[in-house]
């Protein structure tokens, strides 16, 4: 039986091809994977596309739950059926036509199958395997509709070899968006829409977070001086912090894959700004990046003890200052943070306890030495190093960690390289423990610091 598809002629270089637009049934029934209706094995290995995870794990739900879901064009090749283009004219003289264009442009007709023609996914069978499964779930996306680009394709050595050219070209030039991209645009990931809406609504922190891509530090350049993150490093902080959010939760693929309730949304930006908010203002040094007379880069400083920047033998400052003032400082107390709420604790009352007794100077224990060298003046940014602070805190705060007192103590003194080296002192807060053995430095607890 004949088939009759409306369709787009064109071309681009010398290939001619049709863009049509097809109902989610049809092309489940219809449209196969390569090794489906092919016994090459050259041709498999090129054109079959692994199918993943992901298709069950995110793109399935995704079209059964999104009610905003979109899929953009399949490329489809098509074997047999005799296909025949006819264009549609268009009267002469209609408004709709300009008499100045070349008529031979309106490439817009009817492409007519003789009923034998077979498709298969040159480039999206991630998504016609996804389009297949949700319809079997839910007969109802049978009835919408994708755009469908169609090449003939010639079941002929030349005809393979030109296919799979094709294939390898379509599957190395399109690259998916990176990571970056994804926070400054994905409208479905939590993390990245509060993180935007925090720097485009705060006041303060709009003026403090560098909307940049590609990097998560802070540079000594001028450039940098107003700033204390960057948007790929803010998005990283929060969702650690996020990881705490009402006694904690997993923050997985399929939580960045589904859009929250608008509710859900503002719960997410409320909790976010006040910990953000009391951690600048509490900071020691911050107030006067706050009021405006400092810049964040003026206390990414040495100071002396009355404040003033500490000058080398040639004039120029040297680098320290508020550990605070920089990504690091915000990943580590970010870890700290998250293991208060996943384990109950007043997460207001851990800020107030660390900035009062923890230093916030880079040149001080517990930082130096461990994340910041002092000769170099740079950042040591490994993971073990931000792990071993942030278990240093929490240990303090009468926490709950992962490892042994005395290992964690004997890991420090091997990172500063002094023996004599001490972890921090106890803190006396709101979320200590009441009956605890602080002297026992054999104690060993189970957590996620």
């Amino acid at each position: 039986m004949a088939d009759y598809v409306p369709a787009l002629k064109a071309k681009m270089g010398d290939w001619q091809y049709y863009v049509t637009v097809m109902k989610l049934g049809k092309i489940a029934r219809e449209c196969r994977l390569a090794d489906e209706i092919h016994a090459n094995k050259d041709l498999d290995d090129l054109i079959q596309r692994a199918i993943q995870d992901r298709v069950q794990k995110e793109m399935v739900p995704y079209l059964l739950n999104e009610s905003q879901r979109f899929y953009g064009a399949l490329v489809v090749a098509v074997y047999g059926g005799d296909p025949e283009f006819s264009e549609v004219k268009v009267k002469d003289g209609h408004h709709l036509i300009d008499d100045n264009e070349d008529r031979s442009s309106y490439g817009f007709g009817l492409l007519r199958f003789d009923g034998s023609q077979i498709y298969y996914a040159l480039d999206g069978q991630h998504r016609l395997k996804s389009i297949q499964e949700a319809i079997a779930q839910n007969a109802d996306l049978a009835k919408e509709e994708i755009t469908v680009i169609i090449l003939k394709h010639e079941n002929s050595k030349d005809g393979l070899e030109r296919t799979r050219r094709l294939f390898s070209t379509l599957n190395r030039r399109a690259k998916p968006t990176s990571s970056d991209m994804n926070i400054a645009i994905d409208e479905d990931d939590a993390i990245a829409i509060v993180s935007r809406r925090l720097v485009k609504e705060n006041d303060t922190l709009k003026i403090l977070v560098l909307s940049n891509l590609g990097s998560k530090q802070i540079n000594p350049s001028k450039s940098h001086d107003p700033y204390i993150t960057t948007l790929p490093a803010f998005y990283e902080t929060n969702e650690i912090l996020l990881g705490a959010y009402n006694g904690g939760f997993d923050i997985d693929a399929k939580f960045k894959q589904f859009r929250p309730s608008n509710d859900e949304l503002d719960d997410y930006y409320s909790y976010l700004e006040n910990i953000w908010i009391q951690l600048l203002e509490k900071c020691p040094g911050f107030d006067t990046v706050l009021k405006g007379r400092r810049k964040p880069g003026d206390i990414r400083k040495r100071m002396d003890a009355d404040g003033a920047t500490v000058l080398d033998d040639s004039g120029k400052a040297i680098a320290g200052g508020n550990v605070f003032a920089r990504p690091i400082g915000h990943f580590i107390l970010a870890d700290v943070l998250k293991l208060v709420g996943v384990q109950g604790k007043s997460i207001e009352d851990a800020i107030d306890a660390i900035m009062a007794h923890v230093p916030m100077d880079i040149d001080k224990s517990p930082w130096v030495r461990v994340i910041w060298n002092p000769t170099t003046q740079r950042i040591i940014s490994s993971k073990s190093e931000r792990v071993l602070i942030a278990s240093m805190i929490s240990h303090a705060l009468g926490l709950k960690i992962n490892i042994k007192v005395r290992e964690l103590k004997q890991k420090y003194r091997d990172t500063v390289e002094d023996f004599r080296a001490n972890l921090i002192e106890p803190i006396d807060w709101s979320g200590r423990p009441i009956y605890e053995d602080l002297d026992n430095e054999d104690s060993e607890y189970i957590s996620e610091a």
